[in-house]
Order: structure tokens, then sequence, then C-alpha cells
């Protein structure tokens, strides 16, 4: 913003792709951090013809910051897809801490917040294979971002909030963040 830079949000979900336009300085900022306090998971991820706005709207040399759960294909792809177009392709993994920790305690009712598919089980029981297998999907994830050259930081949501962008912008010995998670 100090930059005079533009930017915009554009949302994808369910109901399709929801744009704020790029503009500059304190009012689109402020109007972008409102439109990002709306969303909330929900749906499917669009199919690859609805995202046909993104490919005209976002040209080579601009700086792409996708923020996601990282657990749909199709948004891995749009991000591997913007990088190879010659997009600069930032990538914030959002996890829970639950995802994380995995606190459950005994009977469990786990529910998908986007589909809505619920799974009963027992939170002990489970506790280490959903930690290992997640923790492994992780790395599969990050191995895959470096390989496209997508720099990216995850993020728990009990973190603070500058946490992935100051680990993909503050300068480590005279260079930029590794970008590594």
């Amino acid at each position: 913003m100090r930059q005079g830079d533009r930017f915009g949000v554009i949302a994808a979900g369910g109901s399709g792709l929801h744009a704020l336009p790029a503009g500059s300085g304190p009012r689109h900022r402020d109007r972008c951090l409102l439109e990002l306090h709306q969303l909330s998971a929900s749906g499917a991820w669009p199919e690859q013809e609805r995202l046909r706005p993104l490919w005209e709207g976002i040209g080579a040399g601009t700086l792409v910051l996708l923020l996601s759960d990282c657990f749909d294909e199709g948004v891995v792809s749009l991000a591997e897809r913007f990088a190879a177009a010659r997009r600069e392709v930032v990538v914030v993994p959002l996890l829970t801490a639950e995802e994380r920790d995995f606190p459950f305690r005994g009977g469990h009712r786990f529910r998908d917040p986007e589909t809505g598919d619920e799974v009963l089980g027992d939170g002990v029981a489970v506790r280490d294979d959903f930690l290992e297998r997640f923790a492994a999907a992780r790395a599969a994830l990050a191995r895959r971002f470096v390989a496209n050259g997508i720099r990216h930081a995850e993020y728990v949501l009990d973190q603070p909030l500058d946490a992935p962008l100051r680990a993909l912008f503050t300068p480590r010995h005279g260079r930029g963040g590794s970008g590594a998670a």
C-alpha cells in the first residue's frame, strides 16, 4: 500500500467467484478487509471454466497471495498453474489448532464445514494415526510447492496474524524468507 500498488480480493467457492477489483489506498484496504471478514468456507472448488476470470484479470508478473486450507486439489493446481504462467505465487495454508494438535478425547463427531460430511470416532484411538497422516500430507504439499517455485508458509489460527507474512517476507541473512513451512 505504501508503494501505491493496486490490490484486490477474489474469493472462490461453491458459488463461483466473487471479486473486489484491484484498487489502492487506505479506503480500498478497508474494503478488502471487510470483504475478507465476510468470507466463510462452503461448497466445492469451482470448475476450471468458472475460474476463467482469474486468467483474464491476473496478468504475468502479478503477485498472487493464496489463502486456503489447501485440502482441495483444485486450489493447489491453480497455484501451480499461476506459477507456471509467470505469476509470483505465495500460498498460506490455513490450519486450525485442532488440526495441528488433535486434542479430542472420547467419542466425537468430526464434521467437514465445507461439505457437511461427518465421521464418528474416538479421539484418543485415532489421534496418532491422524497426526501422522496429516503431517505426511502437509510435508508432501510443501514439497510440491517448492518443486513449482511457490513460496509458502503455514498459518495456524492461534498464531499472531502476521506470522506467515513475517516468515515469507522478513529478510534473513540478506535475502527474503525461505518460504518453507
